[in-house]
């Protein structure tokens, strides 16, 4: 490879910043993997005879620091790229220590374990221990990042002329080196910039060799290891010394080829194998220039040996020699190129070493003599007690006077992590005996040696039974779950687009790892530092290996952020109160149900047209089994004194019918519009329409959203189909049981603390506007129909590939980038600058919640500024800072937020929140799409909005987003919901293609209200209409209204009373737009109505105050103003019906919320009569199957 080299030489012009060599950067990652560490340190201790003149050793340092420029370099990093700072003068000087003898060992040891922050002081210390006694200590402590083996000679040569000349007074007079290290990092990044004829050699050279070695260890590898080793010594006598020298001569080898084969029949004894690597430093000075330079030149090489066929121990040897001549002549490549190339995973497991486990060095006799000036003594090192790798075996060769071999020194240093000393002593007693085995008999085969006794061997298949055992047991979290971008939180799908940006790819999955999809060490610490930048989280290199996968990566951080919440958990039937309560997300819907009766509106519906007919017992028994499995789908919602509880019923089944119907999509709709009684039938039943004839089946579960959601329906189909088949076999299924049922974690919600994310949210929705101020095409009612409809649209793929881009530009997501050009749309609509959008959240960040059928969504308020008329990009900032922090308080149910900020309450919108948005990942096919319940997806006429606008987007497979707008059609009709989608589109297109325009670039419709409409409450009203609904009453000649004092105050003319025009107005008005006044002309009015008796008024005053808990209440106080809510105002009409004898909805505590109105409305109705008879469950045509 030689011939191939570029010219060594010094550097005519350094670049500012000086790339690390190879070697380095492998260090200074592991530096920012471990963190502050004293395994990379490489302390020379010298034990001297006397005690050197401290002036002079320390300028003769400093001397030697100037030398070699690496000994007073810092290695700092930008943007993950680390280089090279090489300073004036080293950031350390000589210090002195006294100690007395007693102490010496313990603090030269102490001192050896000191760790470096090399980004801030230079890669040497030295210090003089005196223990009194005449002698010293001279420790001279420098990072390998700085040195290795060979360094160790140039450097005390170097020490000692430089303190002999400053005993003199004088400088030493060195000849200047050709080369400094920094020279010689440029020179291997020039001989690296193709690497491609170095890595086909070893590509061919490890095809196919096990990815790890198969040692007999005692304990799994731990997820963190933590580094500490301990070392074991044996001896070798000289006759096998002699002998393994020979064996090396006639093989035409080296004692390290001859010593690397034994050590290849040894661990292939314990168990390892055939094909077995092992690595070994190689000095990695290939030009002279380098020989007298201090440094970190050492590389490692991967020897791959093969023992298959049983050879003999000379064919062994030739084996072992022909591989390493092969690698030798390759080593230029460094070994963390050879990773990062090579590596299936890219050789990142935290703790295992890539492609080698085992490392072997051995070390020809030397002396250990030293000299500085007229001083004697020896050079030793000291015992870090850090395993670099998994075993470590060195050989160091003794020698007699005459010169002659005087055996071996052998010793192994091990991991704790992994052995045990007793495990660690049998290898190094089984390597010992090899070593002996081939001295002795180099024809004999391996399998002739018996290395291993039979209880040693027995005892040694225990081992690895045991390990095992114990690696299942501690085999850690489950692989990802394959789900898409729907299930995964705003950070979560941050990180995917900071993998994929680091990656150089689109998309990167939540469940990818990052070394397997191609990362690499320098791309580990570029994607940290990007994690870092736009997250604002403290992460290092060692969590990305601990957690090399977005989701694991996303998870890791929230561990590291605080402490954990407690996990849901079963709560024994004993211990379950006697009235579990409602989720709180169930809660609201209960609410929902009570203020609009039975409704179709939260229903669930899954309709297959069948691939394959089902028999209809067993799928009533599947329906069973199902509703077995997860309680909730047996539950019913009761009440006492307002508050709702769940009651599971045991053994309940759910409803199946079976129908002919001769209009099957009529059927379906039918059935999809069916209204459950929460009260008195289970949420969950099913429809199986059969055919005429040859034709397909249709089936439709039918839930209400109390007892389910769309994560759902994943392990609902899952469950039923294994049901169903287990059934059609005529057993039952056999599923493990669930960690937790869904009372259990209505249970645990409850429980858990809320005052961080009352705090957060307080902040975060201060003066928020009550409604959304969009243009519609129709008035607001007084109280919405709940109907609904759709339309569809589409985002072309260009324009998707081009939003996914900004959104990893970025640091944000997918959402957030249609949720920016969302409000820049509703902006440019003339809906104001502070906007609230809704979105649904899974509300299952527990694993033991991910297989459970169940209501956990949650709604996430994310309010946007828009004003100033900003930069696509900078608004794009904003909604990303605003919805990251939204996230991290998801776990507040939206309904006790609502009941905390206790907004104005009003029966015409939903509170705080009346435009969504969801944007979801095609994810997987769901379980249903095979099996039993294999079909086409029938859609069904819905008819039904939830909010003023929904506007749902997903990712097609193959490019291109698909999106369905759900709207209100009190407010809109198809051509102007048409419009609306139509502006998003025209928003994500303008915005994908250049995210610097501002939201005054993007063409919008004009805004045809009238200018004139003044803040009545927060509201914007419009008092010509408001003038126009009085106008339609048939006694008034004229109206007007107007704002008066932020009050709305009407003019009107006609033979009516103010009240009846009050009435007339909160009938076709929302309650804001209702006048809080109407003056009528004296000789026009009618008298007005009598009020309610003294007693009435006063009962219902004492109402509001007991239920609000508020003994000041007044006739005019707002019951929601005051305190409040929704499961208070249930509490209200239970009580007047209870004690007043009077018939009120919820809804009137809404349209009427104050005591006097209340009185009034009550004043103008009868008393209740009897009660009402139970309400019964009607029979439709069709059998029941299964009741």
């Amino acid at each position: 490879m030689s011939a191939s080299r570029p010219a060594l030489g010094a550097a005519p012009d350094r670049p500012e910043r000086v790339p690390l060599s190879a070697a380095q950067r492998a260090l200074w990652l592991v530096g920012r993997i471990e963190g502050p560490s004293a395994t990379y340190n490489a302390p020379l201790v010298l034990r001297l005879d006397g005690v050197p003149g401290r002036e002079a050793l320390r300028a003769a340092l400093a001397d030697v620091a100037e030398r070699h420029e690496v000994l007073r370099t810092v290695y700092e990093a930008e943007g993950g790229q680390p280089y090279q700072r090489v300073l004036d003068a080293p950031t350390e000087s000589l210090e002195t220590v006294e100690c007395t003898p007693a102490d010496l060992e313990e603090r030269v040891a102490r001192f050896g374990r000191e760790t470096f922050d090399l980004a801030a002081r230079t890669p040497l210390r030295a210090r003089l221990f005196l223990p009194g006694d005449g002698t010293c200590v001279l420790v001279l402590l420098v990072h390998h990042i700085a040195t290795d083996g060979w360094s160790l000679a140039p450097l005390l040569r170097d020490l000692g002329e430089a303190y002999e000349a400053r005993c003199a007074g004088r400088s030493p007079r060195w000849r200047p080196l050709p080369v400094q290290y920094a020279d010689y990092a440029l020179w291997q990044a020039e001989l690296l910039a193709d690497p491609s004829a170095l890595l086909d050699h070893w590509k061919t050279a490890l095809d196919g060799m096990p990815t790890r070695t198969a040692l007999p260890a005692d304990r799994p590898r731990p997820a963190e290891p933590s580094g500490r080793g301990a070392t074991l010594t044996a001896r070798l006598d000289a006759v096998a010394h002699r002998g393994l020298a020979a064996l090396a001569r006639t093989r035409r080898a080296s004692l390290f080829m001859v010593a690397r084969s034994a050590l290849a029949a040894a661990l292939s004894a314990a168990g390892a194998g055939t094909d077995l690597a092992i690595g070994t430093p190689v000095a990695g000075r290939p030009d002279q220039d380098l020989h007298e330079l201090v440094g970190c030149f050492v590389n490692s090489l991967v020897l791959r040996a093969d023992l298959s066929g049983d050879p003999a121990v000379g064919e062994l040897v030739e084996r072992v020699r022909d591989a390493d001549l092969a690698a030798f002549d390759h080593q230029d490549l460094p070994f963390d190129l050879l990773v990062e190339h090579l590596s299936e995973d890219g050789g990142r497991t935290l703790g295992e070493h890539p492609f080698f486990q085992v490392m072997l060095t051995v070390q020809e006799a030397a002396g250990d003599a030293v000299r500085l000036g007229p001083l004697a003594g020896r050079a030793t090192s000291t015992d870090l007690g850090a395993a670099k790798f998994d075993l470590s075996f060195h050989c160091a060769e003794r020698r007699e006077a005459d010169g002659g071999t005087g055996g071996m020194d052998v010793y192994v240093q091990y991991s704790e992590d992994l052995f045990d000393a007793s495990t660690a002593r049998l290898l190094l007693e089984v390597y010992v005996r090899a070593l002996g085995a081939f001295a002795a008999s180099p024809d004999v085969r391996l399998g002739e040696l018996g290395l291993l006794s039979r209880e040693e061997r027995q005892g040694i298949a225990e081992r690895r039974t045991r390990l095992a055992a114990a690696a299942a047991a501690t085999s850690g979290p489950a692989p990802e779950p394959a789900h898409g971008t729907a299930g995964l939180s705003p950070r979560e799908e941050i990180l995917c687009g900071l993998f994929a940006e680091v990656l150089g790819r689109d998309r990167v999955g939540p469940a990818e790892n990052f070394f397997k999809a191609g990362g690499h060490s320098l791309l580990a610490s570029k994607l940290v530092n990007r994690v870092r930048s736009v997250l604002g989280v403290e992460a290092g290199i060692r969590d990305l290996f601990l957690a090399p996968t977005p989701a694991a990566l996303h998870r890791r951080l929230g561990s590291l952020a605080g402490p954990a919440r407690p996990a849901p958990a079963p709560v024994p039937p004993e211990r379950r109160p006697e009235r579990v309560p409602l989720s709180y997300a169930q809660r609201r819907l209960w609410f929902t149900d009570q203020l609009e009766g039975p409704s179709a509106t939260y229903n669930i519906a899954l309709v297959r047209r069948l691939e394959r007919p089902l028999d209809p017992a067993a799928l009533a028994g599947a329906l069973a089994d199902v509703a077995a499995r997860h309680e909730v789908l047996r539950t019913v919602y009761g009440a006492e004194g307002g508050e709702p509880y769940q009651e599971v019923l045991a053994g309940a089944r759910p409803q199946l019918e079976l129908a002919r119907p001769a209009d099957v999509t009529a059927a379906v709709d039918a059935a999809a519009g069916y209204r459950f009684d929460l009260g008195r039938e289970l949420p969950f039943r099913a429809w199986l329409f059969l055919p005429e004839g040859d034709g397909p089946q249709t089936l439709v579960l039918l839930l209400h959203h109390i007892a389910a959601d769309g994560w759902s329906t994943g392990p609902l189909l899952a469950d039923l189909a294994a049901a169903y088949e287990a059934r059609l076999a005529g057993g039952a299924p056999g599923w493990e049981p669930l960690p937790v049922q869904y009372a259990d974690y209505a249970l645990w919600q409850r429980a858990l603390p809320t005052e961080r994310e009352f705090g957060h949210w307080e902040r975060a929705l201060a003066g928020l506007p009550p409604l959304i101020d969009l243009p519609t095409e129709r008035e607001r009612p007084a109280e919405p129909s709940g109907r609904g409809a759709v339309t569809g649209f589409a985002v072309t793929p260009d324009t998707h590939r081009r939003l996914v881009r900004v959104a990893h530009a970025h640091g944000a997501t997918l959402f957030m980038v249609v949720q920016a050009a969302l409000v820049a749309a509703l902006t440019r609509l003339g809906a104001g600058t502070d906007l609230a959008v809704g979105t649904a959240v899974a509300g299952r960040a527990d694993e033991a919640l991910s297989g459970l059928v169940g209501f956990f969504v949650n709604t996430l308020v994310l309010r946007t500024d828009t004003s100033g008329d900003p930069a696509f990009a900078e608004l794009l900032g904003r909604v990303r800072e605003a919805d990251l922090a939204a996230y991290e308080h998801q776990d507040l149910p939206f309904d006790r937020l609502v009941e905390y900020l206790n907004p104005h309450r009003s029966a015409a919108h939903e509170a705080l929140v009346q435009v969504v948005l969801q944007v979801d990942q095609a994810g997987p096919a769901a379980a249903g799409d095979a099996g039993p319940l294999a079909g086409e997806v029938l859609t069904y006429r819905a008819g039904s909005a939830k909010s003023d606008l929904t506007f749902a987007l997903t990712e097609n497979p193959h490019g291109g987003m698909s999106g369905v707008l759900e709207y209100a059609t009190d407010l809109y009709g198809p051509s102007g919901a048409r419009r609306l989608a139509e502006l998003l589109v025209a928003a994500l297109d303008l915005f994908a293609a250049d995210p610097s325009l501002r939201i005054g670039d993007l063409s919008a419709p004009a805004d045809r209200r009238p200018v004139a409409r003044p803040l009545i409450g927060g509201y914007r009203v419009d008092p010509a209409h408001v003038a126009a609904v009085l106008s339609r009453h048939p006694a008034v000649t004229g109206a007007r209204a107007e704002a008066v004092d932020g009050r709305l105050v009407a003019h009107a003319e006609g033979a009516v009373t103010e009240a009846e025009l009050q009435a007339w107005a909160a009938e076709r008005l929302p309650e804001y737009a209702v006048p809080s006044a109407v003056h009528l002309p004296a000789a026009a009015a009618r008298p007005e109505p009598t009020a309610p008796d003294e007693g009435l008024t006063t009962a219902v005053l004492r109402l509001f105050a007991e239920v609000l808990e508020n003994g000041r209440v007044t006739p005019d106080a707002n019951f929601f103003k005051a305190g409040g809510h929704s499961l208070l105002a249930v509490r209200l009409v239970n009580r007047v019906r209870a004690e007043l004898g009077r018939e009120l909805t919820i809804r009137e505590v809404f349209r009427h919320p104050t005591p006097a109105k209340l009185a009034a409305l009550l004043a103008a109705t009868s008393p209740a009569a009897a009660p009402a008879p139970a309400l019964r469950r009607r029979t439709r045509a069709g059998a029941r199957v299964g009741q």
